[in-house]
């Protein structure tokens, strides 16, 4: 048997020695009464950024979508098939969750696949034709243009960050073209944030529509 499966399987064992024993009662509670998370996290499928340890929570507390560079795709209605918005329709339809996180982060790997596509200008194309994450990056592509016409001389790993700035922006405006999230917001039943979590000093950075900038977490609120 492999070595990674190998370790899964020991950790299981120690989920259920020391976790799910100490935890009996929290998962009696989720069983008999069903989740009811008040906050829906959209995060990227990045293995370094769990948004649930990054808070510290616990079973039930988050209902969370991940993707490819945490993005939220306009509201479309055709016959297609939408993961993401299928997710969210049921968190805030269903859950009637309060408040939606779309949870960035620095070192994206979508993010930086977007812009050093871009930079190459279209020579990729060609390549990239039958590719499903140059297709779903397609949607941070205002995000890129943004952060390109902000500071086009900065070096990739930066441009990256700003782009992923950018990105955040543009899902929260795609996420209010979906009716019941903008009519949520409406009556008030629904708040909306942006979080951005910087890699290598563990902070993270909010998002202030008012303002039009990030600021530290705590500063913030």
């Amino acid at each position: 048997m492999a070595t990674e499966i190998k370790t899964l399987i020991q950790g299981y064992k120690q989920f259920r020695q020391k976790y799910f024993e100490e935890k009996k009662q929290v998962f009696k509670d989720l069983t008999l009464h069903g989740q009811k998370p008040k906050i829906l996290v959209v995060a990227c499928s990045d293995s370094r950024v769990d948004p649930a340890i990054v808070t510290n929570c616990k079973p039930g507390d988050l209902f969370v979508i991940r993707n490819v560079a945490n993005i939220i795709p306009p509201f479309e209605k055709d016959n297609g098939y939408h993961g993401t918005s299928a997710a969210l329709e049921f968190g805030v339809c269903n859950l009637k969750i309060k408040h939606i996180i779309i949870f960035g982060h620095t070192q994206c790997g979508g993010i930086i696949s977007l812009v050093k596509d871009n930079s190459l200008k279209g020579s990729c194309q060609k390549h990239q034709q039958n590719s499903f994450i140059a297709k779903w990056m397609e949607l941070a592509k205002p995000a890129y243009d943004a952060a390109l016409c902000e500071a086009p001389d900065l070096p990739t790993e930066k441009l990256s960050e700003l782009c992923g700035q950018y990105s955040l922006i543009n899902s929260l405006k795609n996420l209010q073209t979906f009716p019941w999230v903008s009519q949520k917001i409406a009556s008030g039943k629904l708040s909306l944030h942006a979080w951005n979590f910087d890699l290598p000093t563990g902070t993270i950075k909010v998002y202030s529509e008012e303002q039009q900038h990030f600021t530290e977490l705590n500063d913030y609120y």
